[in-house]
Protein backbone atom coordinates (compact mmCIF):
# COMPACT_ATOMS: atom_id res chain seq x y z
CA UNK A 1 0.00 0.00 0.00
CA UNK A 2 1.35 2.97 -1.20
CA UNK A 3 -0.19 6.07 1.19
CA UNK A 4 -2.03 5.87 4.54
CA UNK A 5 -5.42 4.68 4.58
CA UNK A 6 -7.92 4.18 7.28
CA UNK A 7 -9.22 0.52 8.50
CA UNK A 8 -12.85 1.48 6.58
CA UNK A 9 -10.88 2.21 3.13
CA UNK A 10 -9.12 -0.87 3.57
CA UNK A 11 -11.71 -2.89 4.34
CA UNK A 12 -13.96 -1.62 1.36
CA UNK A 13 -11.12 -2.19 -0.62
CA UNK A 14 -10.36 -6.13 0.40
CA UNK A 15 -14.38 -6.52 0.30
CA UNK A 16 -14.38 -5.49 -3.97
CA UNK A 17 -11.04 -7.56 -4.35
CA UNK A 18 -12.98 -10.80 -2.88
CA UNK A 19 -15.72 -9.81 -5.04
CA UNK A 20 -13.65 -9.76 -8.25
CA UNK A 21 -11.82 -12.69 -7.34
CA UNK A 22 -15.19 -15.10 -6.59
CA UNK A 23 -16.47 -13.63 -9.84
CA UNK A 24 -13.91 -15.73 -11.78
CA UNK A 25 -13.49 -13.47 -14.08
CA UNK A 26 -9.86 -12.11 -13.80
CA UNK A 27 -6.75 -13.73 -15.58
CA UNK A 28 -4.52 -16.08 -13.90
CA UNK A 29 -1.66 -13.32 -13.50
CA UNK A 30 -4.61 -10.41 -12.49
CA UNK A 31 -5.89 -12.85 -9.70
CA UNK A 32 -2.62 -13.49 -8.27
CA UNK A 33 -1.55 -10.02 -7.95
CA UNK A 34 -4.91 -8.95 -6.28
CA UNK A 35 -4.95 -11.81 -4.14
CA UNK A 36 -1.50 -10.32 -3.07
CA UNK A 37 -3.16 -6.81 -2.84
CA UNK A 38 -5.77 -8.65 -0.67
CA UNK A 39 -3.42 -10.07 1.86
CA UNK A 40 -1.87 -6.75 2.16
CA UNK A 41 -4.94 -5.12 2.95
CA UNK A 42 -6.32 -8.04 5.04
CA UNK A 43 -2.75 -7.95 7.35
CA UNK A 44 -3.52 -3.90 7.81
CA UNK A 45 -7.01 -4.69 9.10
CA UNK A 46 -5.77 -7.49 11.38
CA UNK A 47 -3.20 -5.11 12.78
CA UNK A 48 -5.34 -2.21 12.94
CA UNK A 49 -8.11 -4.23 14.60
CA UNK A 50 -5.54 -5.47 17.42
CA UNK A 51 -4.38 -1.49 17.90
CA UNK A 52 -7.63 -0.71 18.87
CA UNK A 53 -8.06 -4.15 21.26
CA UNK A 54 -4.95 -3.20 22.72
CA UNK A 55 -6.50 0.49 23.22
CA UNK A 56 -9.64 -0.81 24.52
CA UNK A 57 -7.89 -3.03 27.47
CA UNK A 58 -5.79 -0.36 28.78
CA UNK A 59 -9.28 1.97 28.92
CA UNK A 60 -10.64 -0.76 30.44
CA UNK A 61 -7.94 -1.60 33.32
CA UNK A 62 -7.81 2.37 34.13
CA UNK A 63 -11.58 2.14 34.59
CA UNK A 64 -12.34 4.93 32.16
CA UNK A 65 -14.99 3.27 31.00
CA UNK A 66 -18.48 3.89 32.20
CA UNK A 67 -20.89 0.66 32.86
CA UNK A 68 -24.36 2.30 31.14
CA UNK A 69 -26.50 -0.62 31.90
CA UNK A 70 -29.72 -0.29 33.62
CA UNK A 71 -29.79 -2.06 36.38
CA UNK A 72 -33.51 -3.35 37.31
CA UNK A 73 -35.47 -2.66 40.71
CA UNK A 74 -35.58 -5.81 42.81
Amino acid sequence: MDKKITFEEALKKLESIVKELESGQLSLENSVSKYNEGIELATFCNLELKNAEVIVVKMMNQEQLVDFQVKEEE
